[in-house]
């Protein structure tokens, strides 16, 4: 039990941190505060699902099932609350920094980063959080397959994720250099 207090207390951490720092960024006027807060966050998730999607894929795939087990539960902090968390705070603050800057609209590219954006919250409550649960509830020697399996899932989203994620950093660097 003392391992999951300590998983939760660094998740705690882990999105409690980004959304008092969004909170912050909403209330100091101008872009800058908003604009670095939706930034920040945003490449601290790119990276995350850079390590889980490509990196750590291939690091797990040769390891035997007791070390995948036993990675899967250090990782619950970031699976089960950081990622969910980003998922949501770094499209909002990409939102609020666009009204914020007069340059949001509804038109094809916009509406094109708002589809990502909800895909990208759906694989982080969908897929990441819920097989975070799992390893989370089922945290036992008797689970070590399953949970090893449940690692190889989050992998495979959080590589979808980051596909996605360059999608929608490509499409805002043409609206801000053409637009």
């Amino acid at each position: 039990m003392s391992e999951n207090r300590s998983i939760l207390e660094a998740g705690t951490v882990s999105i409690v941190l980004p959304a008092i720092a969004f909170a912050a960024s909403l209330i100091i006027p101008g872009v800058l505060a908003l604009d670095y807060v939706h930034v920040l966050l945003a490449a601290i998730w790119t990276g995350t699902d850079l390590f889980l999607g490509f990196i750590f894929y291939i690091v797990i795939s040769g390891m035997d099932e007791t070390l995948r087990y036993r990675i899967a539960v250090r990782l619950l902090p970031m699976t089960m609350f950081f990622i969910p968390g980003v998922s949501v705070i770094v499209p909002v603050a990409g939102y609020a920094l666009a009204v914020r800057e007069g340059i949001f609209t509804l038109d094809p590219l916009f509406i094109s980063i708002l589809v990502i954006s909800a895909i990208l919250i759906l694989l982080s409550y969908s897929i990441i959080l819920t097989s975070s649960i799992f390893i989370y509830r089922h945290n036992d020697e008797t689970n070590k397959s399953e949970i090893s399996r449940r690692l190889g899932i989050i992998s495979t989203a959080a590589s979808i994720q980051l596909v996605l994620q360059i999608a929608i950093i490509s499409l805002m660097a043409y609206i801000v250099v053409i637009m």
